[in-house]
């Protein structure tokens, strides 16, 4: 009952946002973050959640466990590639890219234009094809640190 209410409660977000058409690039929006980030932590109980953007601005949307999401059963249908932004959230608070995020990245980034991962409200990490073995992680709106990874890393 609650998965469904999240991803549903995304979604919305997403099409009222697009419908406004108040923001360019809603997946890099506060708002829309802070959708994800309520859906992850305040519908459900400290969940992986996992949004995906792709080329024709359609919004797919799923959940996982505390620690990993993925499309799984549930894949994708009619999603187009590239995708602009993927989205997830490490609800226990911290926004890294860890082993499993930076072979997502690695995998996808000729296909992938932008990685965001939501380690808490206004609390984030961001990666950009242009830069594909980095992360910009930023708390309150400023730098905070990079995060990089190399070939002898992986």
């Amino acid at each position: 009952v609650l998965r469904p209410k999240a991803e549903q409660y995304i979604l919305n977000k997403y099409n009222d946002m697009k419908q406004k058409n108040e923001v360019k690039n809603i997946w890099n929006a506060f708002e829309f973050h802070s959708a994800i980030w309520y859906s992850s932590v305040e519908i459900l109980p400290n969940l992986e959640v996992q949004v995906v953007i792709d080329s024709e601005d359609n919004c797919f949307v799923t959940t996982g466990s505390a620690g990993y999401v993925e499309f799984g059963m549930q894949p994708p249908i009619g999603m187009k590639l590239p995708i602009k932004c993927w989205i997830h959230t490490h609800p226990f608070g911290s926004a890294y890219f860890s082993g499993t995020d930076i072979s997502t990245v690695s995998i996808w980034d000729t296909n992938m234009q932008n990685a965001i991962v939501l380690g808490g409200y206004n609390h984030w990490g961001s990666w950009v094809q242009e830069r594909p073995k980095e992360l910009i992680i930023y708390r309150n709106g400023r730098e905070e640190r990079l995060q990089k990874w190399g070939d002898e890393e992986e």
